[in-house]
């Protein structure tokens, strides 16, 4: 966006090539909307994006009626399934094409505030350079090295459950749809993404997960199969890596100073569970690019991102944790819970507006205690 506008970009992308990393296939329509903003759907489409017009859920197995997005969705906006590898060769690539120069593979080492500009170095191949520029982004993921050139902590929420995720070549459900469904204490979620491939998520407590890892990672297909309509995993095959991660939330609790700022998972990562990294790094984007173009004095647009990012995770971040609670928590107690929700939801299908969140994105959504008790129908009379 900013290349676009004649404004100068560099690139330093450490990857000589992107590979699979299991994670990042989903695209809600709330991040849809975002990319649409940014005018990238053409590119998500040439990247093999498969739009997802139903979220189908099941119980025993059996279908439940259809949720169609458009249905909540301004402008029409839906799920879409996406190799998030194709997915970033192609938006590097458009990059370079309108104006970004991209240095890769290339490593930045150390940055620094010098004379009113950020100052980096930048390995690449056997040479060390020296960018100076107006601002210094960084988006280098959960792990960023570029928060310790703000001089930032990283924060974390503790570990309540764990996502797990494969791809899977052969499952014989509807292409055009996501599916989900629930075994007990556990959510699972199919992503089809074209070319006869699925993403399958798996989401459970860690103890769980930790049976399910290295040599019985296989397992994890075979026990979220049987949650689905019968035969509908009889011709799959793993096709790429198993992993599973931590269901929680992290970020910088510093995320800008005058000439540096951080984006996108370096500056919060919302629980992956929940699908929402790639929304988010098309929000902070959008976001970004629109306050430094509409802004001539870079500081204070940069300071007021911080702002804005903080406000838009808060309510991503709450949301994981107290679904996270009703996936995956089991027993008497637990089991009173999802009822009592349940209960709630007949009454406010939208639950404050948390339960349309991957619809509709954060904006509105104040994630204090009254949402809370308000999403889990504590707040219910009787």
């Amino acid at each position: 966006t900013l290349a676009a506008t004649s404004i100068g970009v560099v690139i330093i992308e450490r990857e000589a090539r992107f590979r699979d990393r299991i994670r990042g296939e989903g695209l809600h329509p709330w991040g849809a909307a975002e990319a649409d903003r940014l005018g990238l759907t053409p590119w998500l489409e040439e990247a093999g994006g498969q739009p997802l017009p139903v979220w189908q859920r099941y119980d025993d197995r059996l279908p439940l009626d259809p949720y169609h997005w458009a249905d909540d969705t301004p402008g029409g906006h839906v799920e879409w399934g996406v190799s998030h590898p194709d997915l970033q060769e192609t938006l590097l690539r458009h990059a370079a094409g309108t104006g970004a120069l991209l240095l890769r593979p290339a490593r930045a080492i150390a940055c620094r505030e010098v004379a009113g500009a950020g100052q980096i170095e930048v390995a690449v191949g056997e040479e060390t350079i020296a960018i100076r520029a107006r601002l210094v982004v960084g988006a280098d993921g959960s792990r960023a090295h570029s928060r310790s050139w703000l001089g930032t902590a990283t924060q974390r929420d503790p570990v309540h459950h764990a996502i797990g995720g494969c791809l899977l070549d052969g499952v014989c459900l509807d292409p055009s749809a996501a599916h989900q469904a629930h075994p007990p204490g556990a959510m699972t979620v199919v992503f089809p993404r074209g070319g006869g491939k699925s993403r399958l998520y798996y989401v459970c407590d860690p103890d769980r997960a930790a049976t399910l890892r290295g040599a019985h990672a296989a397992e994890m297909v075979a026990v979220a199969a049987e949650a689905f309509p019968e035969g509908a995993f009889a011709y799959a095959h793993i096709a790429g890596p198993i992993g599973f991660f931590p269901g929680a939330d992290l970020w910088a609790d510093r995320l800008a100073s005058e000439r540096i700022v951080l984006t996108g998972d370096a500056a919060g990562a919302n629980d992956p569970s929940q699908g929402h990294g790639l929304s988010l790094a098309f929000r902070d984007a959008r976001e970004l690019s629109d306050l430094l173009i509409d802004e001539r004095r870079w500081p204070r647009a940069i300071a007021e991102f911080g702002e804005r990012r903080q406000r838009y995770f808060a309510p991503l971040r709450a949301h994981a944790q107290w679904v996270g609670v009703l996936w995956t928590e089991q027993g008497i107690e637990a089991d009173r819970r999802r009822e009592r929700a349940k209960e709630a939801r007949a009454d406010d299908p939208s639950a404050g507006g948390f339960a349309l969140i991957h619809a509709l994105g954060p904006d509105g959504l104040t994630p204090d205690e009254a949402a809370r008790r308000h999403f889990f129908g504590e707040d219910l009379r009787g």
